[in-house]
């Protein structure tokens, strides 16, 4: 007897633990759930913080575990407090008998149609959850934005005053922004040449080497354009005029023992048939190879140091003469018959076999190697876009990133690529587009056409910072 209610008494006790275990248990599970302190999540999506026109801006709201109470989004601008959206997700949640953990949201953001100013704006998004924490209120998450509204076009003052070129020649346009823009530069036709900072101490104070190509006539159109962060344009026109010049026509007769001397130096270049005909190997590399050769050098153009390098006319290689001019049209015949035409882009130089070869004027080495027919070259970046280059060449005695100085040997001249006998091809361009070099030969031409224009603007700028600013009482 005394056993058996020892027993009952045993199993008594083990159901009262087991009961008070579960108990614990679910006490445990309903404040972790209940009481859960993770707030939600808000994740934003929005590619640009400039809005100029009607934007979408989208995002996510979640909460994996008690789910999505409410939601408030409201922007401040101006002083104004816009509510641009508020859900009661709990509701809604009550009323389908599920918890909502995830809230996709998407939002037209209009300024004109909302009447927003231009400025700064702050997206202020909120949201809490169905947590008993803080006093039943739940977990909270709050996520801000900076926007910045922007719907006027900067404004462009043009600084610079003329603007003389000449076909195949270079031009220099200063101007002024009312804003810094990302994007910014001079039309020549449908040519963009960026402009730069940095030369002037206000950013918003730019420069933009351009070209005008040996084929552009007098009706080619010019116009400064600036496209804001926040994507608008304007554009600005500026005096011109515009000097029209005849370029020289000539013959060259290819032969066959030139080519048995040349060709072999293109063997193995991707896409020449080594099998072809000699003559069908001298029109690919002189038309095809010639086309790829050209675009590899100017796409050196799309990195530029930010600085203008050189000083005063740049030097030509001494003691030479001239054996080919810029934008010289050559027509190349074979046996009587016109087989191939070409324009030829710099400049001829002959001197002496292997002549040292000095480089045109301070600068940094862009590119140093072999360019199809052009042979061994040598690119020098003078900053601002502008370029120098030295083809058919024996070696380099730089290499890239080097800064020369005007006047530092940086190579011999020899005959490699499409020459037929030792000399320097030198060649200038401006971005991507090749111009004369006699120009920049020229120290009166620098003078009138790039020294003046800074000088005069810069004494502008003084003038202006001495002038006394009017405030109102």
């Amino acid at each position: 007897m005394f056993k058996q209610k020892k027993q009952g008494k045993k199993l008594k006790i083990s159901l009262l633990t087991i009961i008070a275990g579960a108990l614990v248990i679910s006490c445990g599970w309903f404040f972790t759930t209940r009481y859960e302190g993770e707030p939600p999540r808000i994740t934003i999506d929005l590619k640009s913080p400039y809005i100029r026109t009607a934007t979408e801006i989208s995002g996510r709201i979640t909460d994996e575990k008690t789910g999505l109470d409410k939601i408030s989004i409201t922007i401040v601008n101006n002083g104004r407090n816009i509510v641009l959206k508020q859900t009661d997700l709990h509701k809604d949640s009550v009323e389908t008998g599920r918890k909502i953990h995830a809230y996709p949201f998407s939002i037209l953001l209009d300024p004109k149609k909302m009447g927003l100013s231009d400025g700064k704006a702050r997206l202020f998004i909120k949201a809490s959850d169905n947590s008993w924490k803080n006093g039943f209120k739940g977990n909270e998450s709050k996520a801000e934005k900076n926007i910045f509204i922007d719907t006027q076009p900067p404004a462009i003052q043009v600084l610079s005053r003329q603007h003389n070129m000449s076909q195949g020649g270079s031009g220099l346009v200063i101007y002024r922004l009312s804003e810094q823009c990302p994007e910014h530069g001079v039309y020549v036709g449908n040519d963009f040449f960026p402009g730069h900072e940095g030369y002037f101490k206000d950013p918003n104070i730019c420069l933009a080497f351009f070209a005008l190509g040996y084929n552009q006539g007098a009706d080619t159109r010019f116009y400064i354009e600036a496209k804001d962060p926040a994507g608008n344009i304007s554009r600005s026109g500026f005096y011109h005029h515009i000097n029209l010049r005849r370029f020289k026509k000539e013959a060259l007769k290819i032969s066959d023992s030139f080519l048995s001397r040349i060709l072999p130096r293109f063997y193995g270049i991707p896409g020449l048939d080594n099998k072809a005909a000699l003559i069908d190997q001298f029109l690919y590399v002189n038309k095809e190879l010639r086309k790829k050769n050209n675009e590899a050098i100017l796409a050196i153009g799309k990195h530029t140091d930010p600085a203008m390098h050189w000083s005063g006319a740049f030097k030509r290689l001494p003691n030479s003469a001239r054996r080919a001019n810029f934008a010289d049209h050559r027509s190349y015949t074979y046996k009587g018959k016109i087989i191939d035409h070409a324009v030829h882009l710099g400049i001829d130089l002959a001197s002496v076999h292997n002549a040292p070869v000095p480089a045109a004027n301070t600068g940094r080495v862009a590119f140093v190697g072999p360019m199809g027919i052009y042979g061994n070259l040598v690119c020098i970046d003078h900053g601002f876009g502008l370029f120098s280059i030295y083809a058919h060449l024996s070696s380099a005695l730089v290499k890239e990133g080097d800064m020369v100085q005007q006047g530092d040997i940086i190579a011999h001249t020899d005959s490699t690529g499409l020459a037929g006998g030792d000399h320097l091809h030198f060649g200038m361009f401006i971005d991507h587009k090749f111009v004369n070099p006699v120009e920049w030969w020229d120290a009166g031409w620098i003078k009138n056409n790039v020294l003046i224009k800074l000088s005069a603007v810069k004494d502008r700028l003084n003038a202006e910072s001495k002038q006394p600013v009017n405030k109102t009482e």
